[in-house]
């Protein structure tokens, strides 16, 4: 899937600890629909708490609508499959 401008716009001007999000797909039913705050991010999981509890997902078998300053985006996890640093100077150079 081709990230559209907006989306990737929002990726590399917003750190993505502290937004919140939502699982639409994942590989592991039991997520889908799960919602919460982002608070962690590595090269390949994400973090989400949800109702007091944290979960980790696989970046690569999830999809996320994720809450931007400027609006909400669906987010495939293996779209950002990368350390978060390594992201943000990546897409830098797409959007300029």
């Amino acid at each position: 899937m081709k990230l559209s401008k907006a989306v990737l716009r929002a990726l590399a001007s917003n750190e993505l600890i502290g937004l919140d999000a939502r699982v639409v797909k994942s590989s592991d039913p039991s997520l889908e629909g799960l919602s919460g705050k982002l608070v962690d991010e590595t090269m390949n999981t994400l973090e989400l708490e949800t109702e007091g509890r944290v979960r980790k997902l696989d970046k690569k078998s999830v999809t996320l609508i994720i809450r931007f300053p400027d609006g909400e985006y669906e987010v495939p996890g293996r779209e950002i499959l990368q350390r978060p640093e390594e992201r943000l100077k990546k897409l830098w150079t797409k959007v300029k």
